[in-house]
């Protein structure tokens, strides 16, 4: 059993099969209490999260005192109730006790979100090659170092209850801003506070090049987001400017809480996080 980053450092490398979905999330099997289930693993989701209708075939779980307020990317606020659950196991990696929450939300099928809070004390991998997500050690890490590309990371640690990570972009070679890199974004998802739209040169009227859309929450019918597509003629890693894309689509969205939000598949094929040292490795 894994249960701390030395014993990661240590442990052979292990690896999780994941279903590289057309949406261009990942899904992944694990087992809670005995019960198995089909998640999404989201580095942008905060907190862990199941869907009603699997919370309720867990043989037990224990409703906490004090519940998490948290706000999607879009500003949506979610005021949730927390519980802790027995015996979680996401392939080698096995916790006792995990702290979840749930919605009485429909997900076609897949039983809820897994967040980056579960993995914070292992260095692992998004292997887009093998379609594996892999528990790191020294030795993998060394091996990635060498012809890697590196990115500082931002952990924000919200009351030791939720986790998401940032780095810094050059956008259009002219504003540096902080993106939310998120797996759960979905395929080709690059967004970017509509503030920043003037001095990025879009002009949200301009209705041949700009298209506005507004979209309801899946959580909240009442929750809409107004949202402008176009096209951004370039995107680089601040500290990495090799790690970049060019002519993407692009969501400037209203009320957005990050200064932006992108999927993580175009940053590499192999992607490595070592949370624990702040970094990103991407190979190309």
């Amino acid at each position: 059993m894994l249960s701390t980053a030395a014993n990661a450092q240590q442990t052979p490398v292990s690896e999780i099969p994941f279903e590289l979905l057309p949406s261009g999330h990942l899904l992944v099997k694990a087992t809670v209490n005995g019960i198995t289930g089909s998640f999404l693993f989201d580095t942008g989701a905060g907190i862990t999260l199941f869907t009603k209708s699997f919370f309720n075939k867990l043989p037990w779980s224990k409703r906490k005192d004090g519940g998490y307020t948290g706000f999607r990317a879009t500003g949506e606020r979610l005021d949730l109730d927390l519980y802790e659950v027995k015996d979680f196991q996401l392939g080698t990696i096995k916790k006792a006790r995990e702290e979840v929450s749930w919605l009485d939300v429909n997900l076609g099928g897949i039983d809820g979100i897994i967040s980056l809070k579960l993995l914070e004390a292992w260095p692992f991998t998004i292997d887009f090659r093998k379609n594996v997500l892999r528990l790191d050690n020294s030795q993998s890490l060394a091996t990635a170092e060498k012809t890697a590309y590196s990115l500082p990371l931002q952990l924000e640690q919200s009351r030791n209850k939720a986790l998401t990570i940032f780095t810094y972009f050059r956008v259009n070679d002219s504003l540096t801003l902080q993106f939310s890199l998120d797996s759960g974004a979905g395929k080709d998802i690059y967004r970017i506070h509509a503030r920043y739209m003037q001095q990025l040169g879009v002009n949200p009227a301009d209705s041949l090049q700009v298209q506005h859309l507004q979209k309801q929450s899946e959580f909240n019918p009442a929750h809409v987001t107004h949202i402008y597509t176009t096209t951004l003629p370039q995107l680089a890693a601040e500290k990495t400017p090799a790690v970049s894309v060019r002519n993407i689509p692009v969501q400037y969205v209203d009320d957005l809480i990050y200064d932006g939000i992108i999927w993580l598949n175009w940053l590499g094929s192999v992607i490595t996080f070592d949370l624990p040292r702040q970094r990103l490795l991407v190979q190309r």
